[in-house]
């Protein structure tokens, strides 16, 4: 084969064992494969002489930082699987306008279509201080959820905007971080290439394979304006059951 260059990082494939699906095909920035032992001195005789190298637990780890976020890394570090219609409610807000109905004596302020009946809302008075209300169907219009203003501070104008804080239900991939779940196993393979040294052409493929690993549970959403979020993930390589390899490293020539 020759001298070889090797300049870029590598394209991972991540496979959940349990399931055989392909959880992610990542496009990463970074991608480290570390190896490990235990060595010591084996020292005896006159002078204590070094008379051997003890080598054990020999170990690999596995580094990944993605250019692109992925639900699927958060799912994997948590040991569960994304459920593809979750929902869940979560604190939203809006200026809301006042209607009054002096025909039905309503006053209320028209919420967005995902307020949820029955729960509570924070309404921010002229004055600047607020009043919990209740999230009732609209009086004016039953398709609707309103904020009932019955029984508030103050008299209210049609028209007036008022700051509203309410429950949203919200649809969508969801995660839960269950804290008696841990990750389970994942074959990671990764796949880079070697430039030839004097043609400067692309020479060959290397793959690295590793049939089992266990993700690292630690993770770090760091969202910080102007920044890319780029998720990184640790993996620990695994003894497959029975068997003496934890990976291997192929260099595939191209032809």
């Amino acid at each position: 084969m020759g001298k070889i260059v090797i300049q870029d990082t590598a394209d991972v494939t991540i496979t959940d064992l349990e399931t055989g699906k392909v959880v992610l095909n990542a496009e990463a920035q970074l991608a480290g494969i570390k190896g490990s032992i235990s060595e010591e001195d084996l020292k005896g005789g006159i002078g204590n002489k070094k008379l051997y190298k003890i080598r054990t637990d020999k170990a690999i780890d596995l580094a990944m930082r993605s250019a692109v976020a992925d639900i699927e890394y958060w799912a994997m570090t948590q040991g569960v699987a994304v459920e593809e219609n979750g929902k869940g409610q979560f604190t939203a807000n809006t200026k809301g306008i006042v209607v009054v109905d002096s025909a039905t004596s309503t006053n209320e302020i028209v919420l967005p279509d995902g307020a949820i009946v029955g729960t509570k809302a924070q309404v921010e008075l002229p004055d600047g201080t607020q009043e919990t209300l209740n999230v009732i169907v609209s009086s004016t219009d039953k398709t609707k959820k309103a904020v009932e203003l019955a029984g508030a501070k103050g008299t209210f104008k049609a028209g007036q905007e008022l700051h509203v804080f309410y429950q949203e239900e919200v649809e969508g991939q969801r995660i839960s971080i269950d804290s008696t779940k841990f990750a389970g196993k994942y074959r990671v393979e990764m796949k880079t290439i070697a430039y030839d040294l004097d043609t400067a052409k692309v020479k060959a493929d290397i793959l690295f394979d590793f049939p089992e690993t266990i993700p690292s549970g630690e993770f770090d959403i760091s969202l910080e304006n102007g920044n890319v979020y780029t998720p990184e993930i640790n993996f620990a390589v695994i003894n497959p059951k029975g068997a003496d390899e934890m990976g291997s490293i192929l260099l595939k020539p191209r032809k």
